[in-house]
This record gives C-alpha cells, structure tokens and sequence, in this order.
C-alpha cells in the first residue's frame, strides 16, 4: 500500500478535513516526497543540540536499518552507509552530507503544524537534508535510483555522511572521508533545507565570539562599581570593526551578528559578548582579517581597562569554486527544468571542504521558504521539486567522466 501524507496529516493534525481547507493545485506529489516530509516532521520533534545527537542518530539508524543497510558510527557520532552498486566498478563513489542536529529546536514550536500548501515549525528546514538522504536510501533498496519518466542505472557507489556536529564546526570530521583510499569521493553534494532557488558560490567564514567583562570587585567593595564601561565597548568594538576597509578589492567583509550586555537585578552590564562574522573569498586575506580582529579587541578592552577573550565558534574555508563548474551547470539545468527561478550568490559554503581538495563539491536545498528564529515555513510542494533535482543531480554527476 502506497503511503499518502494527505492521510498521515488528516489523522495525526487533523488538517486537510473539513470546509476550510485549501486545494492543492499544483501536480500530484509522490508517495517518496510524502515520505520525506514525514520523515522531516518526526526529526524536527527530537531535541537538538545534545552531545552526538542521539535522538535524530536513533531515527535515522532505525530508518536505514529498515532499508536494509549498515550504517557504521564514527566515535564523533557521525552516521555513515556506503550504498553500493552492483553495476559499479572502481570509480570513486558519490558523497551525499547534511547535518544531524539544529540549533533552533523548541519544545512546543517545533511541533509541525500544517497545511495544504505549507509546514510551520522551529527549526524545520534543517530537517529537511535528512529526510532527503533517507529518501535517496530507501530508493536505493530497489536497486536502483529510477525517474518516474525513464529508467536509469546508477553506476556509482553512494556515500551517505549524517553529521553529529553543525556543518560549520571548526572540528568538523570530513578529514577521513578526504584522506581515504576507499571513501574519498569523485564529487561531493551538501543538502541542507533551504533554499532550492539559491546556488551557492562558496567564500570562506570565521565565526568569532568577543566577550568583554569588567574585573571584579576590589576588596572591600560589596557591589561592582556603576559605569556603562563593558556596553560602551561593545558598542566602540562594533563601530571600529565595521569601520575598517580589510581590502582594496573588496574581496573581504564583516558582518555583525549579535551583541548583547548582560544585566543582573538592574545593575549596570558587567559583561558582554559580540558575535561577528568574517567572510572572504582569499584565504591569506580570511587569515589575516581574523587576526586583526583578534588585536583590535584587545587593544580596545585594554584600553577601556577590560578583560577580553575572542573565541572560534566556526570555520570554513574558501575552497575553490571554479573546481565545481561541472556540477553548477548541471544544477543551473535542472532548476531551469523544474522552472525555478535560480539566484546565484557567493557564501560561508561547507561544501568548500571539498572543493578546496580538489574535489567538485556544492550544496543544494531542498525546498522553497523562510526561516526564521521562531520558526520556518516550508512550501510543501517544492519538496517534490526539491526531491526530483536532488536525484537527478546524482544520477547526471554519476555519468560524468570529467570530474
């Protein structure tokens, strides 16, 4: 029996009954992208960030094992499954990644709430990239990866990575993967959630977190002395940064993402942090801007008589996006063929790994929408649009000899 989400969310939300609800009037979706985003729903329930991400890593082993795979854990936590072809030689396989886990996950929010024409929920689209490599793996049971319109052979082994850390981790583990005989891969497709429309140019990024505390009280004084100190530097800190020019070609820029002063019992803030991003797509200039970010904290907390301490949250390198040219041709095609409208941007891409490496690499979304802090909205039928590019830009790049 075929399954139909249209059933699933009737009698599990209650939706698509009644007068009110709205007709679908796009195409038929198929029961894999039905599949996909009851898959995703499930995921986005379970809590996240936890150390390895056990909750979603359970979900997903189950679902691999009832493919009847073998998936392997690494110590890192990190989910990997060879999908192998029998129609294969020894060509290097195909590597698929996303990541396990989401930094937006609510208790109640991130309980999927639906429509006809869209999924709500906190953090929702990032799981999205699961669901869509257990989609690909449970076709992968029938031996074959097939288009509904013809009937296709796979010829290349796939590589399934699930990763326990964000895909913007320092410390990331695809350092086996590059350096393996068996696993490193001809090509290499991030797929995360949002935004289908979008093809991205990777650039490198530092993410850094500036704290600023004010030292503590000097004996005898019970309560820490009454200035706005630490928020003036911030603020100063911000204002500097954002000020310099890091290069004549404008190659290099920095963003800021949060700051925020900390207030116990209305005192005065006594400490504080800036979280900023560096971005470039050189990586002596990355290096360098990093660096100077660093000393120019520094100098002004020593200055303001502060203590200051610059953290590494994230890194990505700039990798080298003219090594991917094959496989943005072959996603320009496809998005043209599913009339989606492309918008080709440069960004912090983790999928520069790769590419820096020598390997053709480039990350896709899945579906149309928005997210936000709160929660995301995802447009139910780009899914299956989504769904279609993904299988194609895997079977195309699997015929390719020139990688």
């Amino acid at each position: 029996m075929s399954f139909s989400l249209k059933k699933w969310l009737s009698s599990t939300f209650g939706v698509f009954s009644g007068k009110t609800a709205k007709p679908v009037k796009s195409r038929q979706q198929s029961p894999r992208t039905d599949r996909l985003l009851v898959d995703a729903i499930r995921m986005a329930e379970l809590p996240s960030p936890v150390p390895a991400e056990e909750p979603r890593a359970a979900f997903v082993l189950e679902r691999l094992n009832n493919c009847g795979l073998l998936p392997e854990v690494t110590e890192a936590g990190d989910i990997q499954v060879r999908l192998h072809s029998p129609y294969a030689g020894d060509e290097a396989p195909i590597l698929l990644f996303t990541d396990l886990g989401s930094k937006r996950w609510h208790p109640s929010e991130s309980l999927a709430r639906l429509d006809a024409e869209n999924a709500v929920g906190a953090g929702l689209s990032d799981s999205l990239g699961c669901a869509a490599l257990l989609s690909i793996a449970e076709q992968w049971q029938e031996r074959i990866l097939e288009d509904e319109n013809s009937h296709e052979i796979f010829r290349r082994d796939l590589l399934l990575l699930f990763t326990a850390k964000s895909l913007d981790d320092p410390n990331i583990g695809f350092e086996p993967i590059l350096h393996s005989q068996r696993d490193r891969p001809c090509a290499a497709i991030g797929v995360r959630g949002l935004s289908l429309d979008r093809i991205i140019h990777s650039t490198g990024s530092y993410r850094l977190k500036i704290s600023i505390s004010a030292p503590p009280p000097a004996r005898g004084e019970e309560e820490p002395p009454a200035n706005n100190k630490v928020t003036e530097t911030l603020i100063d800190t911000a204002r500097t940064l954002l000020g310099v020019v890091w290069d004549t070609e404008g190659k290099t820029q920095m963003f800021i993402r949060r700051l925020e002063a900390f207030t116990v019992y209305a005192l005065t803030p006594q400490e504080g942090f800036l979280e900023l991003e560096i971005e470039s797509s050189e990586a002596p200039l990355l290096e360098m801007a990093m660096n100077a970010v660093k000393a120019t904290a520094d100098k002004i907390g020593v200055t303001a008589g502060l203590k200051t301490e610059t953290t590494l949250l994230s890194f990505i390198p700039p990798g080298n996006p003219e090594r991917s040219k094959v496989l943005y041709d072959i996603l320009r095609k496809l998005l043209k063929e599913q009339h989606v409208k492309a918008h080709e941007e440069t960004a912090a891409d983790p999928a520069s790994f790769f590419s820096g490496n020598g390997i053709p690499a480039l990350s896709l979304g899945i579906a149309l929408g928005r997210e936000g802090a709160k929660r995301d909205i995802i447009n139910i039928n780009s899914v299956d649009e989504g769904r279609r590019v993904l299988r194609r830009l895997i079977i195309e790049t699997g015929a390719r000899n020139d990688l």
